[in-house]
């Protein structure tokens, strides 16, 4: 088993959680993602978990890289087998966000907030981001990989980033302990997963909203390269973002590029 820089494998192991039921630790990956797709030709079970300390090739919504430097981030990726619908999977966005801004939120002074649908923010830059990907399967129930990267003890970022994202330590002026972030990850993500199969979507849908200030806010949306301003109202049954538009017609959103406009 690889030493990743600071992050202490050995007290990884034993979480009493489904999610880590097994874990795969590596040096570096082209991106977590895709280690656990191509596992899925041995039809694994749920809670295989692997932790990269860098990757080459990290993978954000549509097509973005994610800047993946060695031993300063979390690069993890969990593998579900959820009993949902397809109308339902964006949901699933949203929990992993919930448990990453309550991980997050358990070790620094200062709150990050959820930006719909899959983004961190701190100080109004972004910290994390999720990439959920759905494969469906003909033996088990489909499988959906979660990945998470958290921006940790990063201290520098590329030029075409360096004005809209951040990092705990930047922020907060000392180091994360990696390990430990990762642990209430993991357990967190696990509490949320159990909450959502339990069916209380409700409960997973409001601390969600506790934890945003996007809602109520004049906001520019923009899908398919069009933009409109509209007004972030709240968040339906599955997930959706449901906007007002300048006509005040209402509209459900599964996706979309979103930023709160100044006022």
């Amino acid at each position: 088993m690889p030493n990743l820089s600071d992050i202490d494998t050995s007290a990884l192991q034993n979480i009493p959680t489904l999610m880590g039921i097994q874990w795969r630790f590596l040096h570096q990956s082209d991106s977590t993602n895709s280690e656990i797709v191509r596992s899925l030709v041995d039809n694994p079970s749920e809670g295989l978990t692997v932790v990269a300390d860098s990757q080459t090739d990290g993978r954000g919504r549509r097509g973005r890289s994610w800047h993946s430097e060695p031993g300063t981030g979390i690069y993890l990726s969990t593998l579900i087998r959820p009993n949902l619908l397809p109308e339902q999977l964006p949901i699933l966005t949203l929990m992993a966000g919930l448990a990453t801004v309550i991980a997050v939120n358990d070790l620094i002074p200062q709150s990050a907030k959820l930006k719909w649908p899959n983004d961190l923010l701190l100080n109004g830059k972004k910290i994390a981001g999720i990439l959920c990907e759905y494969h469906p399967s003909t033996t088990k129930n489909h499988a959906v990989i979660i990945g998470i990267g958290i921006n940790v003890n990063h201290t520098y970022f590329p030029s075409d980033i360096k004005n809209t994202a951040t990092s705990l330590k930047l922020e907060c002026g000392e180091n994360i302990d990696r390990t430990s972030l990762i642990k209430r990850l993991i357990t967190q993500l696990d509490f949320e997963y159990s909450e959502l199969k339990n069916n209380r979507l409700q409960g997973l849908i409001d601390n969600w909203t506790h934890h945003t200030d996007l809602l109520g806010k004049t906001i520019t949306i923009t899908q398919n390269n069009q933009s409109i301003i509209a007004k972030a109202k709240h968040l339906d049954s599955i997930g959706r973002l449901v906007i007002e538009d300048e006509s005040g017609q209402e509209i459900a959103l599964d996706s979309g590029e979103v930023s709160i406009r100044e006022k």
